[in-house]
């Protein structure tokens, strides 16, 4: 009987899933805690990015713009670029560095002169997703796709490319070495607080993995989120603040399945009601449901199937889940994209709803 029961449990093994959504449940519950989060500042286009210099003024990517927030809670043009700023962070020796659409990593000096890396390995730089530096100033950045840029990662995931990059740059940004390749949409990359390893997200994998700092020695951290993962950061106790911006469902996980339903939807639908992910719902009638979905009252519940969602999970150096900040259906903190330690607490940046919110140091679960 046990050797059957073993052949079964086998059977199973293989024949499962890796990809299936995950339940939202322990530490993963479903709450209303982003929602809560007091509002700083809404802005006038999608925001993208956040990053503190040494003097720890926030400074955050939006549109074409860098802005640095003032104590008074103004928000002053720093950077003026040739394209969507994205993924922001700070050299050690004070440059700014900006992932730029279509153009490539743009390094900042304090005078405002600004200098480009544009490509790495003979492979252009136009989806430059997350930017990270070692403490010896080496420069890593993501390049989510080598066939769209940012602002096309609705196609990329309809099209189920695996083309990303893992770059690594040198501290003074001339000189470029691609370290992994064949990658899922890398969205995020942090360096682990021993300054030894690279942890990087694939959001279309779902997956968090860790390599060494010159890309060997790889390995899945966490195999399979709820959600797609993005952007990452240290959380200052050993673990990491992970973005999702956007939760996974099962009837978009269907369309990804059905490469004929898939195609004829690309061509002959306008590409906002498609169905895929978003970082907000606009609630027009067209925009797809499941049955979930469906108004009740005139209400959509907060537990429907998502057109958007907003979350933020906090996991351990082994990948463990041990905190979810939610923004569920109906919500208005969706397509988060970055969330920052600070000293009063969490920065969050919701790109759906173009606001940036603060999560209290005294409502952080374990402060």
């Amino acid at each position: 009987m046990s050797q059957i029961l073993r052949n079964i449990r086998a059977i199973l093994n293989r024949n499962k899933d890796q990809h299936s959504i995950p339940v939202m449940d322990g530490n993963l519950s479903p709450n209303d805690a982003l929602d809560r989060c007091a509002e700083l500042a809404v802005f006038d286009a999608p925001p993208d990015d956040m990053a503190l210099d040494s003097d720890g003024r926030l400074h955050v990517s939006v549109g074409d713009r860098v802005l640095r927030r003032t104590p008074a809670g103004e928000c002053l043009e720093v950077a003026h670029l040739p394209g969507a700023v994205g993924a922001l962070a700070f050299h050690p020796d004070g440059r700014l560095l900006a992932c730029v659409s279509g153009e490539g990593l743009a390094l900042i000096s304090d005078g405002g002169r600004v200098e480009w890396l544009r490509k790495a390995g003979g492979q252009k730089l136009g989806c430059l997703t997350a930017v990270a530096v070692a403490r010896d100033g080496t420069i890593y950045v993501t390049q989510g796709s080598c066939d769209t840029q940012p602002q096309d990662w609705v196609v990329d995931l309809m099209q189920k490319n695996a083309s990303g990059l893992l770059i690594r740059v040198d501290p003074t940004g001339r000189e470029a070495e691609i370290l992994a390749r064949g990658l899922a949409y890398p969205a995020g990359v942090a360096i682990t607080p021993d300054d030894s390893q690279i942890l990087f997200s694939e959001s279309w994998a779902h997956t968090l993995s860790l390599c060494n700092r010159d890309g060997g020695g790889r390995r899945k951290m966490v195999r399979n989120f709820p959600g797609y993962p993005s952007r990452l950061v240290p959380d200052g106790r050993g673990g990491f603040w992970v973005c999702l911006f956007a939760a996974r469902t099962h009837l978009v996980e269907l369309v990804l399945s059905d490469a004929d339903f898939r195609t004829a939807m690309m061509a002959e639908v306008d590409p906002a009601f498609w169905i895929a992910p978003s970082l907000r719902a606009t609630g027009s009638y067209m925009e797809p449901l499941q049955g979930g979905g469906i108004k009740k009252l005139g209400v959509v519940k907060a537990w429907a199937p998502p057109r958007s969602y907003g979350l933020v999970l906090r996991v351990n150096q082994d990948g463990d889940v041990i905190e979810s900040l939610h923004s569920r259906v109906g919500g208005t903190c969706h397509g988060v994209t970055s969330a920052l330690p600070c000293s009063e607490g969490l920065y969050v940046l919701s790109k759906g709803h173009q606001r940036l919110v603060i999560r209290q140091r005294g409502g952080l679960a374990d402060a």
